[in-house]
């Protein structure tokens, strides 16, 4: 499954992107990936015989993350 998104003009994600899409869409590797649902940082689910990841889950967690680096400035 090739994630491609519509053309647009807008850098709207899916609401859905499988696992191994991940590495082009968000960056990271599927077993990061794996690892942040695993520790319940993401969400998954499964279609069929392919894991998904929610997207609004994944922006939750890098907006998360932004937060803890913009934190760390401040001590």
């Amino acid at each position: 499954m090739t994630f491609q998104p519509e053309n647009t003009g807008s850098s709207a994600l899916p609401l859905m992107v499988s696992v191994s899409d991940a590495p082009k869409v968000f960056g990271m590797s599927r077993s990061h990936a794996y690892r942040l649902e695993k520790q319940g940082l993401i969400e998954m689910v499964k279609m069929g015989r392919a894991r998904m990841i929610i997207t609004e889950s994944m922006q939750a967690y890098i907006s998360n993350l932004r937060a803890n680096e913009a934190g760390s400035f401040l001590k």
